[in-house]
């Protein structure tokens, strides 16, 4: 039987959303125009959300003109840039996972870049966000000095999103590699805020440094830095598994570290929660363009903007087409 898929939006301001309107909902079997109820109950039923808004969809995301507060070099070809929002959307920013789209006002719409977020202050209602410079979309990113369009808030930039909440006064196991140490700070505060111990091993990357160490100064957090596509890595995440008891797994970088993750919980014959970054490449957000559809192991297609999947199911399929 194939499982039910979960949408990240359900019970938000913007769902329903189109997906809804053309029968297309990841969560509702009714607004998928089937006949009979069955989905993953949320707390909310989707359809008669969308019944009781008049069979119309709820007001969806906007772009919103944000000032650049600051934007600085971190590494090789790479940057960190503040940028003014709303109170209300840097709120909603401040979770594991939340992501946004940038673009230089003056470019197309089919610029629009996604982008996580490292840091949301709530009290000033500025975000940070750190990115590569190396493709034509975020490159155009450097020219923006002064504003550039944002539009969000987004929040499937992980997989395993559920899991962080489960995990409470445990041992947990950060694994941050290159311009994913961004991603990872709103996890290990999530953590924290928790109970947990954390046990965090960055690594420089294609960065070349190392950007978020005056922002984890924390007695719960034990770093180490290593290359963890090492042999040397590797054999330093399986002791820390081996002897600390890992209840959670945050893996931060490329797909091919998420394997080896697996890899080596598989060999040590562990089962903890596994959350890992979002690494599709993601168009429109909504589910809408298809860009980013996958099918998985069992013919299932699912749309990862979206859709909050099962970390194996996503990282073995992803590999496997790579």
């Amino acid at each position: 039987m194939k499982k039910r898929q979960e949408c990240v939006d359900v019970g938000s301001e913007y769902c329903p959303c189109y997906l809804a309107e053309t029968n297309n909902c990841i969560t509702c079997s009714q607004l998928q125009g089937k006949e009979f109820c069955d989905c993953n109950w949320r707390g909310v039923c989707v359809y008669q959300e969308f019944v009781m808004n008049r069979n119309k969809i709820k007001q969806q995301r906007d772009y919103y003109n944000s000032s650049v507060e600051d934007i600085k070099q971190i590494g090789m070809d790479s940057y960190l840039i503040k940028l003014k929002v709303t109170k209300t959307l840097a709120r909603q920013l401040n979770e594991p996972g939340s992501y946004v789209f940038l673009r230089d006002k003056k470019l197309p719409q089919y610029f629009d870049v996604p982008m996580s977020i490292m840091q949301s202050d709530t009290s000033n209602g500025v975000i940070t966000i750190a990115y590569k410079a190396i493709g034509a979309k975020s490159k155009s990113l450097n020219n923006c000095k002064d504003s550039i369009l944002i539009k969000g808030p987004y929040w499937n930039g992980a997989y395993g999103l559920g899991n962080l909440k489960k995990v409470k006064n445990q041992n947990c196991l950060v694994i941050a590699r290159g311009i994913s140490q961004a991603p990872s700070l709103l996890v290990i505060e999530k953590l924290i805020k928790n109970g947990n111990k954390i046990s965090l091993v960055l690594d420089k990357g294609s960065v070349g440094e190392i950007f978020i160490h005056d922002l984890i100064k924390n007695t719960n957090i034990y770093t180490y830095e290593e290359d963890v596509m090492s042999e040397k890595g590797k054999s330093l995440i399986t002791h820390i598994l081996h002897n600390k008891n890992i209840s959670l797994i945050y893996s931060a970088g490329s797909d091919l570290l998420h394997m080896n993750i697996i890899k080596i919980i598989d060999e040590l014959g562990m089962d903890p929660y596994l959350v890992v970054t979002n690494n599709n490449e993601l168009c429109c957000g909504e589910g809408i363009c298809g860009g980013c559809t996958t099918r998985l192991k069992d013919g299932t297609r699912v749309k990862p903007c979206k859709t909050q999947i099962d970390s194996r199911q996503i990282i073995e399929r992803r590999v496997l087409l790579d």
